[in-house]
């Protein structure tokens, strides 16, 4: 039996007054259901353009491991012209065997999970689909609506990206009357979910106790988008628009129009049920608990069930923050809700305002955890993590991001998976950081491992000069995906803010954020409002280290050469000569810092233009050691320990200073250890 904790402002409360909170809630179901009713968004005018509308009634049975309901979706043509075909992503399909694309390219195994061998498999199987001629408020989706036209007969499977003829992940419906510019059609659709077990972000698994836990994602049919003439690549001169429906494949993740989820969940009464939205209504009657949700301006909706779940709950500002916990990571739940709390501040305050009133945390098992769905994230965490290792509070925090870039700015992840994966990545980064200080990953004994420092290991042990930021991501060779999507684009866009200003950026990502929230942005308008607000033509960087493949490696060329020029009087002028050369095949400007025996110093910018470059300087005095990059600024430099150079003489103190080097390489070394554990 679970216990249900609410616990308004902390974790601390005692174990009987929880309990007994927990009876009371069950006692006064009506008081509570009333109170579920509220909006699941801060304005009651519609966010988004809301093409697409759902209103779900599905059931969850433990046993055979399915759910089975009924949609009526509608959905607007935004085109100038008719659409006589409608495209769906059935991504349940996925599991299906081990045949389809997703199980083809990844080999049956995700993240390092994989399925067992007695019951692996799922997929979602439509029996009904029509259209609804004229709609009654009144009418209950499951029953057949009087003179509807029958479409499951025209459902077919389609292969846009391999022809894989056995992959069933997208299927084209087509109509018998094409529907009008500015019209919309409304379809009934029966369907069963078979849940697959856990290999990838959806399914079963069972938990400690022997009871099943369930998270239903990429569940139920799905139409795909519609991008009409002028949106993201589409031209605008093109005579009409087209589907963007591409199928399931093992790095990919997902892409949907915004618009409205009403969905009502029945599972066995003991099940603890969390979703996308807001509950509206709760009701337990013969042995079934029935959940009403409502999520607006989303462009998707996943679920969790398990008899299993901790139920804590938290605000922040307008946000009602709840917890489903698993119970041996019981004493972890204050961790969740202050790295939840962290991350919704820091985006509030860089980015821009959370629009809905809702988020869940959800503590899942298996290849499950580390994934996001609107207003939903699953966390994870590991039993008696230590204070020292915050992989709890990144994971959260990098989950709740997606909140922005996958959610609410929602970039096509099939296409151009860093706009939302690398993004966020960049601000998990920095709010790690600025949250928990150097040591914000790693702080124990000394050893202090912050954020930036894991990703910049990440990019610069893996081959960034083979992968580039642009790109369809099942096109990416095995392993390219994550240094492509995560760990490159953190890097650079980390380099970007250096180069630009934190100020600069903070005014870059607000105004990204204003300008393009639900209406999925590509590369090319994210660069068009870092331009407006630097002021700078941005097509070098963008150019060089996002749409192509190049790398930065610009190394001092020892030794430091020192000779005496001229003697004036007692004084002797010293000739001090330093080259700087480009391994790399990218450009990048540098900054020369030179440091002088008699404490002066002398710094000098250079374009980076060429192979090498040779400067000089004749003073009174022998310089002791060079240095580009003094600030740190290009962190895609991929070896800085040849940025700097001392001067090979005892008595300037040279042995410390390799000494200082060689130190300085055995961290790198740790660090690149501990980001392939971590």
């Amino acid at each position: 039996m679970s216990v249900t904790r609410t616990v308004p402002n902390a974790i601390n409360q005692s174990e009987s007054t929880l309990n007994k909170i927990a009876v009371c809630t069950l006692l006064s179901f009506v008081a509570v259901a009333n109170a579920f009713a509220q909006e699941p968004t801060i304005s009651k005018e519609p966010l988004s353009e809301r093409r697409v509308s759902y209103t779900m009634n599905v059931t969850l049975n433990p046993e055979t491991k399915t759910v089975t309901g009924t949609e009526r979706l509608t959905w607007r043509n935004p085109d100038s012209v008719p659409v006589g075909e409608l495209q769906f992503h059935l991504y349940l399909n996925a599991f299906k065997n081990e045949r389809s694309t997703f199980m083809k390219e990844s080999g049956g195994a995700h993240r390092g999970f994989t399925a067992g061998d007695e019951d692996p498999w799922g997929g979602v199987q439509i029996t009904r689909m029509q259209i609804v001629p004229d709609i009654d408020a009144d009418l209950t989706p499951a029953i057949p609506s009087p003179g509807a036209t029958d479409l499951t007969d025209r459902i077919r499977f389609i292969q846009p990206d391999d022809g894989n003829q056995d992959d069933e992940t997208v299927i084209s419906v087509m109509l018998p009357r094409p529907v009008q510019p500015g019209e919309t059609i409304t379809l009934d659709i029966d369907f069963e979910s078979r849940m697959p077990e856990i290999v990838a972000r959806t399914g079963w698994k069972m938990g400690e106790s022997g009871e099943p836990f369930f998270m239903v994602a990429q569940w139920f049919p799905k139409i795909g988008v519609y991008e009409i003439p002028g949106q993201r690549y589409v031209p605008e001169d093109a005579e009409r628009g087209r589907w963007n429906t591409h199928q399931f494949h093992a790095n990919s993740e997902f892409y949907a129009d915004f618009g409205t989820y009403d969905v009502t969940i029945t599972t066995p009464e003991s099940f603890v049920v969390g979703a996308s939205g807001r509950i509206q209504d709760e009701v337990i009657e013969g042995g079934y608990r029935t959940v009403r949700y409502l999520a607006n301006d989303v462009h998707d909706f996943a679920w969790t069930a398990s008899p299993d779940f901790l139920v804590y709950e938290d605000t922040w500002r307008h946000v009602s923050i709840r917890l489903l916990l698993q119970p041996v990571h019981e004493g972890q739940a204050q961790r969740h809700f202050n790295a939840a709390k962290t991350a919704l501040e820091r985006f509030d305050e860089w980015v821009g305002e959370y629009p809905y009133t809702t988020l869940t945390l959800v503590d899942g098992l298996g290849g499950s955890n580390g994934m996001e769905y609107p207003t939903l994230i699953t966390c994870g965490t590991y039993y008696k993590l230590p204070e020292w290792l915050r992989g709890l509070e990144l994971v959260t925090i990098h989950e709740f991001g997606h909140q922005y870039f996958y959610g609410l700015l929602a970039s096509n992840e099939f296409e151009e998976a860093w706009l939302d994966e690398g993004m966020n990545s960049y601000i998990e980064t920095r709010i790690m950081d600025d949250a928990y200080g150097v040591g914000a990953v790693i702080d124990i004994a000394g050893l202090q491992v912050s954020d930036i420092s894991l990703q910049r290991v990440a990019y610069t042990k893996s081959k960034a000069s083979r992968v580039r930021m642009v790109q369809n991501s099942w096109e990416y060779p095995f392993g390219d995906y994550g240094t492509a999507s995560y760990s490159k684009p953190s890097t650079v866009m980390h380099t970007l803010e250096r180069y630009l200003g934190w100020e600069t950026m903070r005014r870059f990502l607000r105004t990204y954020y204003e300008r393009w929230r639900f209406r999925h942005p590509t590369t090319r308008d994210l660069q068009d409002v870092a331009e407006d607000v630097s002021g700078q033509d941005l097509d070098w960087f963008f150019d060089q280290f996002v749409y192509g493949t190049a790398t930065v490696d610009y190394a001092i060329d020892p030794p430091l050469l020192v000779s005496p020029q001229s003697e004036e009087g007692d004084e002797v002028q010293y000739r001090n000569r330093v080259r700087i050369v480009r391994n790399g095949d990218g450009i990048f400007p540098q900054t020369l810092l030179v440091k002088f025996d008699d404490g002066s110093e002398e710094v000098r910018e250079w374009d980076g233009e060429e192979k090498w470059i040779e400067f000089e300087f004749l003073k009174p005095a022998r310089m002791s050691e060079a240095y580009i990059d003094p600030d740190n600024r290009i962190l895609i430099d991929t070896n800085r320990l040849n940025n700097r150079r001392i001067r090979n003489t005892l008595a300037d103190g040279s042995l410390a200073r390799m000494a200082q080097l060689r130190l300085a390489s055995f961290v790198h070394q740790l660090l690149v250890l501990l980001s392939g554990l971590l």
